[in-house]
């Protein structure tokens, strides 16, 4: 019996913007468990460096965003219960019955979204599974995988709303219908003057644009995130800022009056909501854009991957081996083992030879060693020692993060030292060769490379290393343009949702209007204006603050004024083409159909 009076009671019009967020939320989780399952499984994008860590961070922000939605829409959807719960008390209901009435209502519309975000999610998931199949990645998911991903699903909502339902209660608990109105004018002026936060909100992101001098990608995402928080401080509270100094210039003021109010009063009663749909976009530029415009490096020879082979060999047979496939173009390095403070082994190899590789001189003194960590992830604490013997101890005097060997790094020689030649020379245990050669491998691989494999040998070859992470990247892409068309699609889903509760005020609005004197044509412009202002707001940062982040990434390459200008530009483009043309489809289906009837009645 309860439950079907709260089924007749529901708002059903404001209930669509809660129910859908909770769908997308949970077919997105759907979406990216069904991804990292398919690549823990097969570790397809191992091989892709740093954008290995974009796709993650996609899937983070966008993750974090549903959530974000999902809490904004419960709070949007509570706030609309207000009118009930006064009914409720006002025709004489306990407390006690008034929480057994909305927990019921909001277990339910949490159970029917989760299971529509399921099956919804299962369908995006088989898709991806099919495009994935597309392109020769024969993904075998059993009936246990899919299961898995459900039951992690379901734990994590489960957790979301035991979160949120606590918080829906003691709204309720605490509300004070008496003092509703004053506490609103309340929060209307403090508004006014916490104004200044705006000023905090720039200092974020001015520092946030400082930490983009820094190199390396943690430092990146870092970055972004302080500015995001800084953009929402500067929403939330600069579009009040504005105002005040615009009725400074008192004829624009009084002049553009109603329209500047009214515009305010839109973007501040939406600001989350903007602010979401601005970070979605954002993702969508930043994370995908970068994705398709990405390529790995070619296997040619350049100052950055100048060479096609390295093998770190001890065995007296396979030096020969190596030494006949090198040729006369082959380098033969020698190289030692050393060890850091913590026992951890390393290679050394002399600043002669290191000189050789990389066309950089560099000499050391006779206790001096150089640190090189070739990784892309986190900087690692830096040594301060590189022991050879009790009696040889060098000290570290500097650590450089490059790429000398190959392309990326090859495991045996992710992270070295550089030591002083005569150190190397002198040193005669435990001798290697490091062989490296230059231009493509690709004919020796195929000749050699069995021969190596068979006998354990730590060999690095860049073709064969490029041409897996080439396949690699393409999983990559794939997952990050998938998941850049669901953001897109759940921006605009959110805005049409956001337009579909406003009918019924925008009915009212312009129908007084009408009935004043004002014409069909005019009416039509006019909502058409007003949510076109809130449209590109979202879409305007999101270009802006995506090539910046962009730009920052990209300077310092060879090939930042092509990739950039050629490719990165055109994108930002094609994105604002589909939002003009939902827009324009907007316009025509739905604000010129409902000024239709507004004429009509």
């Amino acid at each position: 019996m309860l439950a079907k009076m709260v089924y007749k009671n529901m708002d059903k019009k404001n209930m669509l913007l809660y129910s859908f967020s909770i769908i997308l939320s949970v077919a997105l989780e759907m979406v990216f468990g069904t991804a990292f399952m398919v690549n823990d499984k097969y570790g397809l994008n191992e091989k892709t460096g740093s954008m290995n860590w974009l796709c993650t961070m996609f899937f983070l922000a966008a993750g974090v965003m549903s959530i974000c939605f999902v809490l904004y829409s419960t709070a949007y959807y509570v706030r609309t219960k207000n009118k009930d719960y006064s009914l409720l008390l006002m025709l004489g209901s306990s407390r006690k019955f008034i929480f057994k009435f909305f927990s019921v209502e909001f277990l339910l519309i949490y159970a029917f979204s989760v299971v529509l975000g399921i099956l919804a999610g299962g369908l995006f998931s088989a898709l991806l599974l099919f495009i994935l199949g597309l392109f020769q990645y024969l993904v075998a998911v059993s009936v246990a995988d899919v299961v898995q991903v459900i039951k992690l699903v379901m734990k994590v909502n489960l957790m979301l709303f035991l979160l949120e339902y606590p918080l829906v209660l003691l709204y309720f608990c605490k509300r004070n219908l008496s003092e509703m109105r004053l506490r609103e004018t309340k929060k209307e002026g403090r508004h006014n003057r916490t104004c200044f936060l705006v000023i905090g909100g720039i200092v974020l992101i001015i520092a946030s644009m400082r930490l983009l001098r820094e190199s390396g990608l943690p430092y990146r995402f870092i970055s972004m995130g302080i500015c995001l928080a800084g953009v929402y401080m500067v929403m939330s509270y600069g579009g009040s800022l504005v105002l005040m100094l615009l009725k400074l210039f008192k004829n624009f003021y009084y002049k553009h009056m109603v329209t500047l109010n009214e515009f305010y009063y839109q973007f501040k009663s939406n600001c989350r909501l903007l602010f979401i749909m601005l970070v979605l976009s954002f993702a969508v530029l930043y994370f995908t854009g970068g994705s398709v415009i990405s390529r790995m490096p070619e296997d040619v020879d350049s100052p950055v991957y100048p060479y096609g082979f390295v093998g770190v060999i001890q065995d007296g047979g396979m030096k020969d081996m190596a030494r006949e496939m090198v040729g006369r173009d082959g380098i033969e390095i020698p190289a030692v083992k050393g060890y850091l403070y913590n026992g951890t082994a390393v290679f050394c190899i002399s600043d002669r030879d290191y000189s050789r590789l990389t066309a950089q001189e560099l000499r050391l003194e006779d206790t001096e060693a150089v640190w090189i960590n070739e990784s892309t992830m986190l900087d690692i604490e830096k040594p301060e020692f590189i022991c050879l013997s009790e009696e040889k101890v060098f000290t570290v005097t500097k650590g450089q993060n490059e790429v000398v060997f190959g392309t990326e790094q090859p495991d045996c020689l992710w992270q070295f030292a550089v030591l002083p030649e005569a150190a190397v020379a002198d040193y005669q245990d435990e001798v290697y060769s490091i062989f490296a050669k230059n231009g493509s491998m690709q004919k020796e691989f195929e000749q050699y490379g069995y021969c190596f494999q068979e006998n354990g040998t730590d060999i690095f070859w860049r073709c064969a290393f490029l041409k897996d992470a080439d396949e690699n990247m393409v999983y990559v892409k794939i997952i990050s343009i998938f998941a850049g068309v669901f953001c897109i699609f759940s921006f605009f889903g959110i805005f049409a949702l956001k337009l579909q509760g406003d009918m019924p005020f925008l009915n009212q609005k312009y129908r007084i209007l009408y009935h004043i004197g004002m014409s069909e044509k005019s009416i039509y412009k006019a909502m058409s204006s007003e949510y076109r202002k809130l449209m590109e707001i979202p879409v305007v940062l999101s270009l802006l603050l995506s090539g910046v982040y962009m730009a920052a990434e990209m300077a310092g390459s060879d090939m930042a004024f092509e990739y950039y200008i050629c490719k990165y530009i055109p994108f930002q483009i094609i994105f604002v083409g589909f939002n003009v043309m939902y827009f324009c489809w907007i316009k025509k289906m739905v604000l010129k159909k409902n000024t239709k009837i507004i004429m009509n009645e």
